[in-house]
């Protein structure tokens, strides 16, 4: 369980590039009014019941599997419609973010639907145990989990602009048939019918919503399973990944897997051995 902690930093620990100042969960979040917004870099994410948030001069529903995210000082309120609305929250700062933020895309502020929602919570979890830990170096270790939290939630959101995030959630059928049937070969015309729209129109609401075309994005997730793969299933072998993930040209997959991450699988299964 997710522990309400304010660690304690020095100053050596404050001039890291990533402070976790606060995390913790509240089991039902009270009304939160900050006409001033709030001091730290600030994100949140629902694990149970309904919400609004008002921020940007627009209300957005927060359930289940989305989150929130708010740099210092913009104004914002949040409150429950469903209880108990559960909230798990960590509260940042650092001299790094300024920059980081930026190819992470996450703006000013945004509301996100969270595609890998168990790892990200787990990642939270993750920096708990480590700040309720006896280790001396807890505050650092904190700082890298954090990091490795902000990454993550670059691969695990969706854009965070409301009309993105609107093209997103009509996106949602398209995206959960392609997590359930990337092994499998799928058309356009296809993917289209699942939300009654023409080829043309899913490819426009693909790259409003994720700046890039139904295939490419098909093609990204085949790439994150097989290095999955890779990683998780030591003897299996290339070839039966290229198959597992929807390729049944070996040569193919490794020359596709090259031009999105610069190695072969070979090279990456190497790298990340013993890990």
């Amino acid at each position: 369980m997710i522990r309400t902690i304010f660690p304690m930093s020095t100053e050596y620990d404050s001039n890291l590039p990533l402070v976790v100042k606060g995390i913790g969960v509240q089991n039902n979040q009270e009304h939160i009014s900050r006409p001033f917004g709030f001091p730290y870099y600030h994100w949140a994410h629902c694990t149970k019941g309904e919400g609004n948030l008002i921020i940007g001069g627009n209300t957005y529903k927060i359930s289940e599997g989305m989150g929130f995210f708010f740099q210092p000082g913009i104004p914002h309120e949040y409150y429950a419609t469903k209880e108990p609305w559960q909230i798990n929250w960590i509260i940042f700062e650092g001299s790094a973010l300024p920059q980081l933020l930026i190819p992470l895309g996450l703006e000013k502020w945004s509301v996100l639907m969270i595609s890998n929602f168990q790892t990200i919570h787990l990642l939270l979890k993750d920096i708990s145990i480590c700040l309720s830990s006896e280790s001396p170096n807890k505050i650092i270790e904190a700082s890298s989990l954090l990091y490795q939290f902000l990454v993550k939630l670059k691969n695990s959101t969706s854009p965070g602009n409301k009309d993105a995030y609107d093209k997103y959630k009509q996106l949602i059928p398209v995206i959960s048939y392609m997590e359930n049937n990337y092994n499998n070969y799928i058309s356009l015309e296809e993917m289209a019918a699942i939300i009654g729209v023409t080829p043309y129109h899913l490819c426009r609401l693909f790259k409003q919503a994720f700046k890039t075309s139904p295939f490419k994005y098909l093609i990204k997730l085949r790439i994150q399973k097989a290095k999955e793969f890779l990683v998780e299933i030591p003897q299996m072998s290339i070839k039966d990944i290229s198959e597992k993930v929807g390729y049944h040209d070996t040569s193919y997959f490794c020359n596709i897997f090259k031009v999105h991450e610069g190695i072969t699988p070979s090279e990456f299964r190497r790298m990340h051995r013993n890990i």
